[in-house]
């Protein structure tokens, strides 16, 4: 029999300083209070460049085309409690409109963050994901114990 899988994108934003757009995310079951990266779930018949220009719309207001993205690599997250996820990191340098926070209830705030300095409150799988990619890794597979993970880091109450 074969296995069934998840999959996600994310979406690595720099700005003109060369850092990355990262969500304080709220509201949500996992993670609540973690700063994350934009990303959202691939959905069916969707392909993951179709994903990626969605939820870019649908959660920072803004516009992406294939010819933004400047790299991409994936992530094989193997999880303690879910199906496992093939995650697609879309690096984007460019894109067309103004970033700003559409799904509130989803997201308290926006952070632009040093990529070689990253928040201890950032969710674990993104931060080591990001590690992978700057030591030269397009592919990498990540074990996540998300009840582990989620008590590991104290959340601050104000940005």
């Amino acid at each position: 029999m074969r296995g069934t899988f998840l999959s996600a994108i994310y979406m690595l934003i720099h700005n003109e300083e060369g850092k990355i757009l990262l969500q304080r995310r709220q509201g949500t079951k996992l993670w609540p209070g973690f700063l994350a990266l934009p990303a959202g779930h691939v959905d069916p018949g969707e392909n993951a460049y179709e994903a990626l220009v969605r939820e870019a719309k649908e959660e920072l207001g803004i516009e992406v085309a294939v010819e933004d993205i400047c790299d991409v690599f994936v992530v094989n997250r193997r999880n303690s409690k879910i199906e496992p996820y093939y995650d697609v990191y879309f690096d984007l340098r460019s894109y067309q409109g103004d970033i700003k926070v559409m799904e509130p209830e989803k997201c308290s705030a926006l952070i632009w963050c040093d990529i070689d300095n990253l928040p201890d409150d950032m969710i674990d799988f993104e931060r080591k994901a990001i590690e992978e990619n700057q030591k030269g890794h397009k592919f990498s597979v990540i074990d996540v114990d998300v009840d582990k993970s989620m008590s590991l880091k104290k959340v601050p109450k104000n940005e």
